[in-house]
């Protein structure tokens, strides 16, 4: 009898942490176009402002968030232990970031798997987008997506649209 018990409690604990997951997240693939990438490799100077400002993308990883109105709200170049903190920070205070490259600006240089453009029309409805500028062999570029991925799974109440924008043709599969 204890083991049909334990069994039943066991059963019920697994569908309450099934039903309790994290955020609800749509994950897109992007390419960066091969004649962008090789511009911005000609940029010289402080490339972090650059990215920044202008989404120059020279290294990875890059991430970029964005509010649900598109608004610009983060940015972060490598990785940094804790920044998940801050990204929840941002996210709660719905804080702006005043010169940060637009949404639109970063998606009409990119384009789909097959080659098709993808531009803030396209854009699924979200409480928050993030776009994650990655290459093949990236180590941060691991950790960012690891500790990004974490903290989407503790905010069940966000509905989130997250590109992976590879520079180097590779993809996600």
């Amino acid at each position: 009898m204890r083991t049909v018990v334990r069994f039943i409690v066991l059963l019920t604990a697994a569908g309450w942490l099934m039903t309790a997951s994290g955020a609800d997240i749509e994950r897109l693939e992007l390419h960066q176009k091969a004649d962008v990438v090789q511009h911005h490799l000609r940029f010289v100077g402080n490339l972090r402002a650059q990215a920044k400002r202008e989404g120059i993308i020279v290294s990875t990883p890059q991430l970029y968030v964005y509010h649900a109105d598109r608004g610009a709200a983060w940015h972060l170049q490598g990785f940094r232990r804790g920044f998940e903190r801050e990204l929840a920070l941002i996210h709660s205070r719905n804080r702006r970031e005043r010169s940060m490259v637009r949404i639109d600006r970063l998606l009409e240089r990119t384009q789909t798997p097959d080659g098709q453009a993808f531009v803030e029309a396209d854009l699924p409805p979200a409480d928050i987008y993030l776009l994650l500028y990655r290459s093949a062999d990236c180590e941060q570029c691991a950790q960012v997506e690891t500790t990004l991925n974490d903290w989407l799974q503790t905010q069940p109440e966000l509905d989130a649209v997250w590109f992976d924008v590879w520079l180097d043709g590779q993809d996600g599969s």
